[in-house]
């Protein structure tokens, strides 16, 4: 009887211990999940961002500012900003990066940022884009010494310059007369 015992005892430490390593197993794996999450949003843009420099090739360069929690657009034209359009931009920071790599020893004309041909800087912090990546449909973006891969949605919106961000004109109700 006592062998039995000794032998469920040890049948009992086992299981013990391989649920023990499968809660380790999965308590690590969440937090290497955590750690490879990346967005292309950076801590010395700070939490309010004041100032947006959007550059398109053979544009000039729109420049918006916060003035009292009201987007304007100061350059090249001065006019209150969509706030949708804005809002729409600033999604960039939060896409998901779903690689990065060290610029070091790359060659940037093969993801298509040897030129500044669209960027954006938000508080000074840049960010240039280069060629979509066909197979993951995804663009490669250049930031300090780091280039992501990212799905994002607002390069049209850049490429428009100024005009892009100018509020949508609700047409007027037109009074209808009515005949006498």
């Amino acid at each position: 009887m006592a062998s039995q015992n000794k032998k469920r005892l040890f049948q009992n430490l086992a299981l013990l211990i391989v649920v023990l390593g499968l809660v380790a197993f999965v308590m690590t794996r969440k937090e290497d999940a955590g750690e490879t999450h990346k967005t292309l949003y950076d801590t010395s843009i700070g939490d309010n961002a004041e100032e947006v420099v959007i550059h398109s090739e053979g544009r000039e360069d729109v420049v918006l500012k916060n003035e009292n929690d009201i987007w304007k657009v100061i350059k090249p034209t001065e006019f209150v900003a969509d706030k949708n359009k804005v809002r729409h931009l600033f999604t960039l920071l939060s896409e998901d990066a779903d690689s990065s790599y060290d610029v070091a020893g790359k060659d940037l004309a093969r993801y298509g940022l040897e030129k500044d041909r669209l960027s954006v800087s938000f508080n000074g912090v840049k960010m240039t884009f280069g060629k979509l990546n066909e197979v993951a449909q995804k663009r490669f973006i250049l930031k300090g010494d780091k280039i992501y891969l990212v799905e994002e949605t607002v390069s049209g919106l850049m490429e428009m310059g100024a005009e892009a961000f100018k509020p949508q004109e609700t047409p007027e109700l037109k009074s209808e007369t009515k005949p006498q």
